[in-house]
């Protein structure tokens, strides 16, 4: 069948061998489309309430015309009623890989990604209200070998239409490392079409760095300028050696440290955290003290600003909003 075409409230059987039983046959509906289980941006699952227990999986999940349109995966464990399905779609597409070598090669271009939401467009004045936001461009890698900037809203792969970072995901992982994407792109009000060679992508990612922690400069030295608590509710110090060296941070990384959030400021509620180092707000550049406190100062209650920082714990940037109380 054709996953593609499913939509939610139509009937579907499961079969398996729940519990033992084999050749079990139930029937539901399909209650929801695109599932995410596990937070990650590759799950797209089929919900049904058909009965979908403990050794289902594996088995068809099946329309009324008798075509499968899922492989039964998963049940919640706080129910029985809701049961989830791989879609058939993304069950065939990987299965020429495996019968060649058993494991999966998915397309990959070395961004970091985020939805656009109002307040980000708002903030950014941004030309389009959808699409999957480059907040970060690894070093090195296909998006940077082929031109993609921080900012850049990626709407379009080869004519399919990209609403989320999801999306964009998924399209991209479904392709084969050494194709050619051609991605379109808006760029200050201007749409491009930026040709990129995906690899593959690397198993496995970046973990925390638990022993990393923000610290003031070494003994002895003159401490940086340091600006106290603001509208956001943030305390921020300019950047030194010492410390950059200590979270093994980029030299040439250029903004300010946030040492101290109020639990009550508005960044808090943000996710705004010790450690941060805020590089640019509402793409105006913050390099001093001095910087922040004349964007964040000239802030009226009610104003969105986005927040480009960097993460030492994960070595990468990304964006947020606040919202000026």
């Amino acid at each position: 069948g054709n996953s593609d075409e499913l939509r939610v409230g139509e009937w579907v059987c499961a079969i398996g061998n729940p519990l033992g039983y084999v050749h079990s046959v139930t029937v539901g509906v399909v209650s929801f489309i695109g599932r995410k289980l596990f937070d990650a941006s590759l799950d797209d699952y089929i919900q049904t309430d058909a009965a979908i227990n403990f050794g289902n999986s594996g088995g068809p999940l099946i329309n009324t015309r008798g075509e499968v349109i899922g492989i039964n995966s998963a049940v919640s464990s706080r129910t029985s009623s809701i049961g989830f399905a791989v879609p058939i779609n993304q069950a065939v597409s990987i299965l020429p890989q495996l019968k060649a070598s058993g494991r999966v090669s998915r397309g990959y271009m070395g961004v970091l990604l985020t939805d656009v939401t109002a307040p980000l467009q708002q903030a950014l004045g941004l030309q389009v209200a959808r699409g999957a936001l480059v907040q970060d461009v690894t070093a090195d890698s296909p998006a940077e070998r082929s031109g993609i900037h921080v900012y850049d809203v990626i709407v379009d792969v080869e004519g399919r239409d990209i609403a989320s970072n999801d999306d964009l995901i998924r399209d991209i992982s479904a392709r084969q490392p050494g194709s050619i994407a051609r991605v379109q792109v808006v760029r200050d009000g201007r749409r491009l079409t930026v040709p990129v060679r995906l690899t593959e992508r690397p198993r496995g990612s970046r973990t925390p760095d638990d022993t990393a922690e923000p610290l003031p400069g070494a003994r002895g030295a003159r401490p940086p300028a340091e600006a106290p608590d603001t509208p956001l509710g943030l305390t921020v110090r300019e950047l030194d050696r010492g410390v950059l060296g200590r979270l093994q941070v980029p030299e040439t990384l250029e903004g300010v440290m946030v040492m101290r959030v109020d639990p009550t400021g508005a960044a808090f509620s943000a996710q705004v955290r010790r450690g941060f180092i805020i590089l640019e707000i509402n793409r105006r550049p913050v390099r001093t003290v001095a910087d922040y406190q004349r964007i964040v100062g000239g802030a009226r209650a009610g104003d969105v600003l986005a927040i480009l920082y960097y993460d030492s714990t994960v070595a990468q940037r990304a964006v947020l909003t606040v919202t000026v109380e």
